[in-house]
């Protein structure tokens, strides 16, 4: 339908085809093109290049035929790639995928007008120190990317630094050893620029220097709706890239896959078995009881029920969904061991309910599990719980259960709606 002239693909003549079916030729071809998902990082500059889509790139569309091609351990999905629907470990995210692409496509419109660095104010991430564990560091990088787009700030990061290593671990491992094309790839996703040394940094009009804690502290003062919009496009981002145990850090290390858990409790059944996730955290004891009793008199919650997990708790939010009669994972920090032991000992829920094995647990994998459950149930006290309830709301799943409390009847009900765990004003610098 299409023949080349030179480097480009234009329509056959009119006297060939009806102007409709011409027309719809082209679209055809042009979906055609982008239909691409298992390409690796190093034929991403020789795609762009050959369909000329440096300055104004379109998102592909899916149809029913790429569903299977976006499930494949290959699917490399990226500005480049998908903004249809998404798979994680063989699960549909019930992600809008109509919204999904017009928050892309504004995001990475923004991106394609970055000045040169004599023009460009630039926040630096260095470093291997962070504050606190993985909910936290997970904030840190997304609050730099929100620092950025609020001040105008492009966000450079150093090679071999803590935010490489951090989402290589569990996102986007490099490839075949390519780290020019990895390169090209992480600075294009998330909008920043990766800085080779620090003689570099001459180059750049002004370099601003924060420590992970005040990246960590940092608050956007807009809309509340336009800070989810801009997080849950970043945390997409990452998981259109989630690492299958192929490739390395940064590092250099191997890599695991984060489906391993999933994997592991419900083998082949994992795409469309349906169960619940209960995330138990302590955190130290009564510090962690003082953070939940203060997000609790700013939202509302029970300033106990989401650390004490007791049985009722749990049946009042499984019972009306009808997931009782399905598996519940629970995983947990430790700190606390009565805490199953009352689950366990529940004559309703200990026969459901599963833990996964000390041996197979592991950060990335417990996080995937919770994400793509059909019914998560965290504390809010939790940066961990808070950034799977944030994946969560970003991937398009209901029944994310953090804030309840009880009515004057006597039953549990919600005091915040999902967008509650992006709320400055009752998460402060967890939001």
């Amino acid at each position: 339908m299409y023949e080349r002239e030179g480097s480009s693909l234009s329509p056959l003549s009119r006297s060939r085809l009806p102007e409709s079916l011409r027309w719809l030729g082209v679209v055809l071809l042009v979906f055609a093109c982008w239909v691409c998902p298992s390409a690796r990082y190093d034929d991403i500059d020789r795609a762009r290049r050959r369909l000329s889509l440096w300055s104004n790139p379109m998102r592909r569309f899916f149809f029913k035929e790429n569903v299977e091609k976006a499930k494949s351990p290959n699917h490399f999905a990226s500005k480049h790639g998908a903004a249809g629907p998404i798979y994680i470990c063989d699960r549909l995210a019930p992600v809008n995928p109509q919204k999904n692409l017009r928050v892309m496509k504004k995001y990475y419109a923004l991106c394609s007008h970055m000045k040169p660095p004599e023009e460009t104010r630039l926040l630096l991430l260095e470093g291997v120190q962070t504050f606190g564990r993985t909910g936290n560091n997970l904030i840190e990088f997304l609050h730099a990317l929100q620092y950025g787009h609020d001040n105008g700030v492009v966000v450079g990061v150093m090679r071999g630094s803590w935010p490489m290593h951090l989402i290589t671990s569990m996102w986007m491992a490099v490839q075949n050893d390519n780290m020019h094309a990895w390169s090209t790839f992480f600075q294009d996703e998330f909008c920043v620029r990766i800085i080779e040394d620090y003689d570099e940094l001459e180059s750049y009009r002004e370099v601003i220097a924060m420590d992970t804690r005040q990246i960590f502290q940092y608050k956007h003062f807009g809309g509340i709706e336009r800070y989810v919009e801009f997080q849950t496009h970043y945390i997409r981002v990452l998981f259109r890239s989630y690492n299958r145990g192929i490739g390395k850090n940064i590092r250099h290390g191997p890599v695991k896959d984060m489906c391993s858990v999933l994997h592991t409790m419900f083998g082949d059944m994992k795409s469309d078995v349906k169960y619940s996730v209960i995330h138990s955290r302590s955190l130290e004891g009564d510090p962690g009881r003082r953070l939940l009793a203060r997000i609790a008199e700013d939202s509302g919650c029970d300033p106990t029920a989401a650390i004490d997990m007791t049985p009722e708790y749990v049946k009042g939010i499984l019972e009306p969904l009808g997931m009782l009669d399905h598996p519940i994972v629970f995983i947990s920090d430790h700190q606390d061991p009565t805490i199953l032991d009352r689950l366990k000992n529940d004559a309703t829920i200990g026969t459901k309910l599963v833990y996964v094995p000390d041996e197979d647990s592991w950060v990335g994998g417990d996080m995937t599990l919770a994400i793509m459950a059909n019914v998560f149930i965290g504390n809010p006290a939790s940066t961990f719980s808070g950034f799977i309830a944030k994946s969560r709301l970003a991937l398009g799943w209901n029944n994310s259960f953090m804030f309840r409390r009880k009515n004057e009847d006597g039953r549990w009900e919600d005091v915040c709606d999902d967008n509650c765990i992006f709320n400055k004003k009752v998460m402060h610098a967890m939001a």
